[in-house]
């Protein structure tokens, strides 16, 4: 998914509501920059008895890296956070061993992916400072967010292990990006300026390339997938599919179907996925779906089998090759281009942070990595 927004027009960034994915959100990719060798500064605050006296896990035997890669004012990063988000990185490709990487490449994950570990502790740590947190029920309401992409508790427990974590991590984790997000939206996003509407119109009439579409298509779908890899779990789900096509052709709401039966994340979207390209179908749910979804009229309706399991397709609109309208992307273009002012703000913000922090690095950063 994020290979293919980069590839992308930003139109097609803008206005594709994709949510393919079913693992846990992802770190925020703040960049700081590099203090391996800085001198700790005069304002830099020195580490608290608590965190000297925490606890750190030790890795584990056949981790990538050490128990802590670094620390920021005295609080350890964790090497298996490190490697979880690289790993997470890594699925996009296939999920190739570690061992085979060119070095080159692996001291590029290492890098970006330790800086914006750090960045993200920057952040939560002058939050805290100031008095910012997220409650129990906050944290609860985006952990269920979670929870319901998932099958059961099981698939959901397998998924969180296969990237060294548990529940009390995950809830951990979402603590800390709720206080991240907080702060960032109180003291940087509530300040950007509004973009104007001759500042959207600028850019648009500046950028054509951008808004020029091939032909793309917006579907909604219903996923059912087989409980485990036995026959009659797959026949059990193939009969359940069915059924649900029925219903659908019956004329029963397709969106309230798919809220309640769905398996995947656009279940809360009422399966809608948003506009896509053909090939972009292809990448992210096979070429069955995206034949089905270029082949059928809108408002056509069909049951598909691919790897992912069986999906119940509608189309619901198409637009030829072309270029977007100013006033179909007119609100987004208008989230985009404030978006990039808060980024510039918060990489400001890091900068301002990491020169007065102690930040140290524990492994090679910036060369090439052999752990």
């Amino acid at each position: 998914m994020s290979s293919f927004k980069a590839a992308c027009p930003i139109f097609l960034v803008l206005f594709i509501g994709f949510c393919f994915s079913q693992t846990v959100p992802k770190t925020p990719k703040a960049q700081a920059k590099p203090a391996a060798s800085q001198a700790p500064s005069s304002t830099a605050k020195p580490e608290s008895k608590q965190a000297a006296e925490e606890v750190t896990p030790p890795a584990d035997p056949n981790a990538l890296f050490p128990a802590v890669v670094a620390k920021v004012n005295g609080k350890p990063i964790l090497g298996r956070e490190l490697e979880r988000v690289i790993r997470r990185e890594l699925v996009a490709i296939g999920s190739p061993e570690w061992k085979n990487l060119r070095d080159d490449y692996k001291a590029q994950l290492v890098y970006s992916f330790i800086q914006s570990l750090i960045s993200s502790e920057l952040i939560y740590q002058k939050a805290t400072a100031g008095g910012m947190k997220a409650t129990d029920a906050e944290v609860q309401v985006e952990f269920q967010k979670i929870a319901k992409s998932f099958k059961d508790d099981a698939e959901m427990n397998m998924a969180l292990a296969s990237e060294f974590m548990d529940r009390a991590l995950l809830e951990k984790d979402l603590n800390k990006r709720l206080v991240i997000d907080k702060y960032i939206n109180e003291n940087v996003t509530k300040k950007v300026p509004a973009v104007t509407p001759e500042e959207v119109q600028k850019y648009y009439s500046g950028h054509p390339d951008e808004f020029k579409h091939p032909d793309i298509a917006r579907t909604s779908f219903i996923l059912i997938q087989p409980a485990g890899d036995t026959p009659e779990q797959a026949a059990l789900a193939k009969s359940r599919a069915e059924e649900l096509l029925a219903r659908v052709s019956k004329g029963e709401d397709f969106a309230k179907l798919a809220k309640e039966n769905s398996m995947h994340t656009s279940a809360s979207q009422g399966g809608d996925i948003g506009f896509a390209p053909k090939d972009a179908l292809v990448d992210a749910l096979e070429i069955e779906y995206a034949e089905a979804a270029f082949s059928l009229p809108v408002g056509g309706v069909k049951l598909v089998k691919s790897s992912h399991g069986y999906s119940i397709i509608k189309v619901t609109e198409k637009k030829k090759e072309g270029i977007v309208p100013l006033e179909e992307v007119k609100a987004k273009l208008t989230d985009f281009l404030k978006s990039q002012r808060s980024d510039a703000e918060v990489k400001k913000l890091i900068e301002q942070l990491n020169d007065q922090a102690k930040v140290e690095f524990l492994i090679p950063v910036g060369q090439p990595l052999v752990p």
